[in-house]
């Protein structure tokens, strides 16, 4: 069985190569699928991250931007120290890049992430039991442990691997939202 940071440089290499055409499609219809989970089109709260283009993740963007014109709650990680801090969205013009190169919004002291109707994940990869692989800092590991809100990882099906071997600090998500299909956590 792959190690985490076998499957972590796999994963990585296959989406920097992802032709940027493929990328912005395959983003595209995830961001549809999203759309179309009564979870996201009822929320009025929701925890999102704005993606590392660089990194080819997934881009939600168009997605956050609707989100925040139909006057859904977006919040944003910042990463201070080694933790995440939060703030709401309020236009790209509210962003500003931190060292990581990821765009970030101004702390929002409001936040609260018991009053989330869900948490859109990122992940390098994912198995079907919703056991994910991020970039090994534990940041989204370290959040989304106390909460019991609904996670969805926004991947591409080629990030989904088989038999994660999960660790106890580890959180897994509960849907992973392709460009193919919808899958629930088994």
């Amino acid at each position: 069985m792959p190690t985490k940071s076998a499957i972590r440089e796999e994963v990585s290499t296959w989406r920097r190569e992802l032709p940027e055409l493929s990328w912005s499609t395959q983003s595209q219809a995830i961001c549809s699928r999203l759309l179309n989970l009564d979870q996201i089109r009822n929320a009025s709260s929701i925890h999102a991250f704005w993606p590392i283009h660089l990194n080819k993740e997934v881009d939600i963007r168009p997605l956050i931007r609707f989100l925040f014109a139909n006057n859904v709650n977006v919040f944003l990680p910042i990463v201070s120290g080694n933790q995440l801090k939060h703030g709401r969205y309020l236009g790209d013009q509210h962003l500003k890049p931190s060292r990581f190169g990821v765009f970030e919004p101004i702390p929002d002291g409001d936040f609260d992430a018991k009053l989330l109707d869900c948490i859109l994940v990122p992940a390098l990869a994912v198995d079907l039991f919703g056991n994910r692989i991020g970039y090994g800092k534990g940041y989204y590991d370290s959040f989304l442990q106390p909460l019991n809100v609904l996670k969805i990882a926004p991947i591409f099906e080629n990030q989904i691997v088989e038999g994660i071997q999960a660790e106890p600090h580890d959180v897994s998500v509960d849907i992973l939202v392709t460009e193919l299909d919808i899958h629930h956590v088994i």
